[in-house]
């Protein structure tokens, strides 16, 4: 069958090849069309609650973007002169890009100033009633000659006065310098608002070049001024590059470095040539499968490339170093792409299965971090197969007949190999099974001590940007207070429900001490249009008719000059929220215009917003609030609670699906007897020994690396499927000349993944630096399985004795 199959690809090379060239452009299309998505929501399902209230929330939020631009300078002159010049360079950009410029608090001042009234709190402006009453009122009983006071003087009252000073502070305020400068005096910030929607990365990239082109004209007019920015847009452009850095860096290392490799095996360009070009094929296929079944990628998936190449060409060099060896036994044409095909179609099969099942047991988790990864990889390692089969095959056809591509020498690491293989398989074996019980017993211990990573820090992209925007919001929290940017978003359906929502959050924190308050910061429009502003205009009128000039007459001069200080305007118009400057109310502005349901909070100062424990106790109170049926919260929190608990949930469903997959693919291809059972054992192996040199090395699980143990599963499958499938076609064929042969070819196989994932450390995401380093201890586990364990398994249960004779 396999020699029918082999003419028919040789007869329809030259169409096969056509076809293949097809494909890659029509693939290559739409693989340049897949996004990278570098938000954490992405990572979850669109079910899940914090990622439902998200989307709700930027469907009616004006989520704007931030850039915080900060002078720094010990010159109070230098500073301000800097100061200046920029805000002169930032008028001028382009009004596409920038909605506001907020360089000073004069708009929040004049604002209070003119409605100093009715931002008086209600229950101060009562107490102040009530005082002013009973001091008017003891002033007329003073001024009666007949009035005699038996009792001892009353202590004055504070309400008044507290008052009259909440005005005259207002009254000095409206005056004072506005600019945006820290306490020290060292720091002034302006803060620039975006015009378009956070997230949009091309107008992002274009803002921040506009910013550092104006600094950079700045800083050389004025050299003693240091001048940076930070910021949500900063930071997102920040790290949507160091992604996509890492990623460009990953493929060029893994493309170079396996090239290097299959010409130092293969020893001929012509042969490499035609793995690359299968390899091309099934690699773009899964990329354009990617956009059509996924349609972007996400922090978990960006590097999939890298992998892609390092594992999808695994299939090609196992069937071209059996073609290789074919022809160095005088076979030629058909009879050895036959012989190949023929000689390594179970044990590759198996190899792809079992890595598709690893992959595609991601797929039964809700987790989209890891189901988009399983349903690229886990479809997209049977295209690197398919096309190992039919396009590898067609390219040998016509690089043969041509005289293109000759007979090379055993590879010398085969030798080495060989010489390597076990003498003593029974003393090895049990060997090997002493070092699986000590690593099962340590990746229990590994697994029972919770190895999850819960310092978020640890998970960071790091880079010359990242660190210069940390830098600068560690100035401006330093200058400013924490708080000034950041916190998340509540949303409620009605302006009415807001002034209670805001009570009980506050009721909530009332007493506590700082550590212990749930919210740090909780602001909303209420503040500054007090929905109880009728009883205040009531109390206000009460006011100004106990503080008339008849009423007056009889106090003291001291006494009417301070109760005139108290006296309201005789009109005051009744404020309304479409009062409030655009300045002050963008944060609680809809998209739709209406203002006011939404409120703004920051965690308490007792929550570490880095810690997953503390994350999720955060996420965990504020939900427990039970703030109402229509109520949403948007935040990180919130994101990263759900994510924690989906990884938590399904990690063990993907392992667990992994393994039971890859023993039916093992069962029903290998073998369920000797070979299959081998196979299992060393997968076993291999996989335990991750675990345990992964507790051996402090690794600990994250979001992203938590793939790398079903992946590992199928990974310990693969290269002892491929021995033990060779040594079931050839019973006869030599332990050490298999080694030599199939052992080489493996041991290319995963130096080529090892490179795929190695490449993964070149990223500046420290997540996906952990997960590439995981992966490489389950390589070299599985590795030392299939070379080392395996071989001595074959060896020990063979009928027959061996011998150093080359088998046919």
């Amino acid at each position: 069958m396999t020699r029918a199959y082999a003419a028919w690809i040789d007869r329809h090379r030259h169409r096969i090849l056509v076809a293949s060239f097809a494909i890659v452009v029509a693939s290559a299309w739409l693989a340049s069309q897949l996004s990278v998505e570098a938000d954490l929501s992405y990572l979850l399902p669109p079910s899940a609650e914090s990622v439902r209230h998200l989307r709700a929330i930027e469907q009616r939020a004006r989520v704007l973007g931030t850039v915080m631009v900060a002078v720094d300078s010990a010159d109070p002159v230098a500073r301000a002169k800097a100061a200046t010049a920029l805000r002169a360079r930032f008028a001028t950009l382009p009004p596409g890009l920038v909605s506001s410029v907020d360089f000073d608090d004069a708009v929040a001042r004049k604002f209070t100033w003119e409605h100093r009234w009715q931002e008086v709190p209600l229950a101060d402006l009562a107490k102040a009633r009530d005082a002013l009453r009973t001091e008017i009122h003891d002033a007329h009983l003073r001024a009666d000659p007949l009035y005699v006071d038996l009792d001892d003087p009353a202590p004055a009252s504070s309400d008044a006065g507290k008052l009259r000073d909440r005005l005259h502070d207002a009254e000095r305020d409206k005056d004072a310098p506005a600019e945006l400068v820290s306490h020290d005096r060292h720091v002034q910030l302006m803060v620039l608002r975006t015009a378009y929607s956070s997230g949009d990365i091309a107008k992002d990239e274009q803002l921040l070049e506009a910013v550092a082109a104006a600094i950079a004209v700045v800083h050389r007019d004025v050299p003693t001024a240091e001048l940076g920015f930070a910021g949500d847009v900063v930071l997102t452009v920040a790290e949507h590059g160091a992604i996509l850095d890492g990623m460009l860096l990953a493929i060029a290392a893994t493309v170079g470095l396996v090239l290097l490799a299959l010409i130092l095996y293969y020893r001929s360009a012509v042969a490499v040539a035609a793995l690359s070009w299968s390899l091309v094929v099934g690699a773009l296929v899964t990329f354009g499968f990617a956009r059509v079944a996924v349609g972007h990628l996400n922090l978990a998936t960006a590097f999939l490339s890298s992998i892609v190449i390092g594992n999808g060409i695994n299939f090609g060099i196992i069937l071209l170093a059996r073609y290789q060896e074919c022809r160095r036994t005088g076979l030629e044409g058909v009879d050895a792409i036959a012989e190949a095909i023929g000689s390594t179609l179970a044990g590759t099969l198996a190899a792809a299965l079992t890595a598709a099942v690893a992959y595609g047991s991601l797929t039964l988790t809700a987790f989209r971090g890891f189901r988009d990864f399983g349903i690229i990889a886990g479809v997209g390692i049977l295209p690197c197969w398919i096309a190992a089969y039919t396009v590898l095959p067609a390219m040998i056809a016509v690089a043969s007949r041509r005289g293109y591509l000759r007979p090379r020498p055993e590879p010398a690491i085969g030798r080495v190999l060989g010489w390597l293989a076990p003498r003593r398989p029974r003393v090895l074996v049990a060997a090997m099974v002493v070092v699986t019980a000590v690593a099962g017993i340590a990746a229990v211990r590994y697994l029972a001590n919770d190895p999850f990573e819960s310092d978020f820090r640890n998970l960071r992209s790091s880079s010359p940007a990242i660190d210069a925007e940390n830098h600068w919001m560690e100035t401006v929290d330093h200058g400013f207070g924490q708080g000034i940017s950041g916190g998340f978003v509540i949303a409620v359906n009605r302006r009415d429900q807001v002034k209670p929502l805001v009570d009980t959050l506050r009721a909530h924190d009332a007493g506590k001490p700082d550590k212990a308050k749930l919210f740090s910061r909780i602001s909303s429009l209420e503040d500054l249009a007090p929905s109880d502003r009728p009883a205040r205009l009531v109390i206000i009128d009460e006011l100004a008719r106990m503080l008339t000039d008849d009423k007056l007459e009889q106090l003291e001069p001291e006494d009417r000059a301070d109760a005139l200080a108290l006296r309201p305007p005789a009109t005051l118009a009744p404020l309304t929220d479409a009062d409030i400057p655009d300045e002050l109310a963008w944060p609680f502005t809809e998209a739709d215009g209406s203002r006011g349901k939404l409120v703004l909070a920051m965690a308490g100062w007792g929550y570490d917003d880095w810690d997953a424990h503390d994350i999720v106790r955060f996420a965990r109170d504020v939900r427990a609030l039970d703030l109402g049926p229509g109520v949403l919260l948007g935040g990180s929190s919130f994101v990263f609670a759900d994510m924690l608990d989906l990884v938590d949930q399904d990690g063990p469903i993907a392992t667990l699906a992994s393994a039971l997959g890859a023993l039916l693919v093992v069962a029903l291809i290998v073998g369920r007897r000797r070979h299959g059972a081998i196979t299992m054992l060393c997968g076993a192996t291999g996989t335990l020994g991750m675990l345990a040199l992964a507790s051996a090395f402090g690794l600990r699980v994250n979001f992203l690396d938590f793939v790398a143990l079903p992946i590992t599963i199928g990974i310990g499958i693969d290269y002892a499927a491929n021995i033990a499938a060779r040594d079931r076609h050839d019973p006869t064929l030599p332990i050490d000349q298999l080694l030599a042969r199939t052992g080489s070819a493996v041991l290319l196989c995963s130096f080529t993944t090892i490179v795929g994932y190695g490449s993964l450390l070149l990223s500046r995401n420290q997540g996906i630096r952990s997960f590439g380093a995981a992966a490489i201890l389950g390589e070299a586990t599985c590795l030392v399985a299939a070379l080392v364990f395996a071989p001595a398994l074959l060896r020990m249960k063979r009928r027959t004795p061996s011998t150093t004779a080359t088998a046919s």
